[in-house]
């Protein structure tokens, strides 16, 4: 019963922001591909810290042959056991090569996160402006019907002219042709919300007016620069490990063998491989050319999200202006504007002609301040892309 209750909640009051970015994060396919390819790195730690296999070598055979080539004389066997030793600590450095390459995919993970809340935050919000043009549409096709309806009446009585009568039939007929368009675009931006949360979606609830305050972040804390810094990390580690395993290695081991008095003989071996020639030179080229050009892409990365930052808050700053400055003067204006218009048309003090300028203006600002809503929002979506808000 609680359950059925909390279902028709939901359903009466429609898909909120938190939710819509919760469902998307829990059913994102991407993400849950990138969470079990992480797994991966739990092999990776193992075969870092495992203890090099054992190697056996077992001969048997005979002294000599008879003059027909058959083995003749003495049959001999040997037995060698020989076990890798890894020094300067090679396992505990490929160890940590593999934290630090975990650590820079969590970061990883971290940045396809933010990005996919910032594409379901701009959706959302589109789809709320989308939901309020509809509404600024329904309202203009209201007065446009009263207007008509007024002329209609008018015209019975011998107040209106026939031009008058036919252009209020057009002006209403264009408002539900702009409603219907409005209608459509609203339940296109509906599928694009529906694409990323894998959910239908049908009434999506939000205030466009509310905008989350924009907190200060350190560029260096980002996801996507903490990322390149774990790869840089990840890759100091490496030369480390390539600079030890171009030191000497060290196998030890015993041999068993028989003798020609008929018994067995044990003996101990050590044995070593120099590097005299090739000493991983290619290798650590290698990794310090990835190193620095990780560093370049570094300073790259932190001077683009300062930049972003910068301009972020210069357009929301400007946006908020201008939507401050419609919100109220200019819309409060309009609207009495129109309400005047619509009794001073009724007393026939203006023209159908003059009221029609008016209230297409009226619904021109709202159209306008839903739009600017709609790109304050489209820019708040980047800050929370490059690691804002939460």
């Amino acid at each position: 019963m609680i359950f059925l209750m909390l279902v028709l909640v939901t359903l009466s009051f429609g898909l909120n922001l938190e939710r819509a970015i919760e469902t998307a994060l829990e059913k994102n396919p991407q993400l849950k591909a990138l969470k079990e390819q992480r797994m991966a790195f739990e092999g990776m730690e193992r075969s870092a810290m495992a203890f090099p296999n054992p190697e056996i070598r077992f001969e048997s055979g005979f002294i000599t042959n008879d003059k027909n080539g058959k083995p003749a004389g003495r049959a001999v066997y040997l037995l060698e056991y020989s076990q890798p030793v890894p020094l300067w600590d090679i396992r505990l450095k490929g160890k940590k090569v593999v934290e630090e390459e975990k650590t820079a995919f969590d970061h990883m993970i971290e940045s396809f996160r933010r990005k996919l809340v910032a594409e379901v935050y701009r959706n959302f919000y589109t789809a709320l402006v989308k939901k309020e043009t509809v509404r600024i549409w329904r309202e203009n096709f209201k007065t446009a019907s009263e207007v008509e309806d007024f002329v209609k009446r008018a015209y019975k009585l011998g107040e209106a002219t026939e031009l008058e009568l036919l252009r209020a039939k057009r002006e209403k007929d264009m408002a539900i042709l702009q409603l219907r368009i409005a209608e459509s675009l609203y339940q296109a931006s509906l599928r694009d919300l529906e694409r990323l949360l894998n959910v239908d979606v049908k009434d999506p609830e939000g205030d466009l007016s509310k905008i989350p305050s924009l907190k200060d972040i350190e560029p260096e804390k980002t996801p996507t620069v903490a990322f390149i810094k774990k790869r840089i990390e990840a890759v100091k580690r490496q030369i480390e490990l390539e600079k030890a395993l171009a030191k000497p290695s060290l196998s030890a081991g015993f041999v068993v063998e028989d003798s020609e008095e008929g018994f067995y003989g044990l003996r101990v071996a050590l044995s070593t491989r120099f590097p005299l020639f090739y000493r991983r030179q290619g290798e650590i080229l290698q990794e310090i050319a990835r190193r620095e050009s990780l560093s370049k892409e570094l300073e790259g990365e932190l001077l683009n999200i300062k930049t972003k930052i910068s301009s972020i808050k210069i357009r929301l700053e400007i946006l908020s202006k201008e939507l401050e400055k419609l919100e109220s003067k200019i819309i409060p204006r309009a609207e009495e504007e129109l309400k005047l218009a619509l009794r001073s048309y009724r007393l026939r003090v203006i023209t159908l002609l003059e009221l029609s300028d008016i209230r297409r203006r009226y619904y021109d600002l709202l159209l306008r301040r839903a739009e600017l809503y709609g790109m304050l929002h489209k820019v708040y979506s980047e800050f929370i892309e490059i690691g804002g808000w939460r």
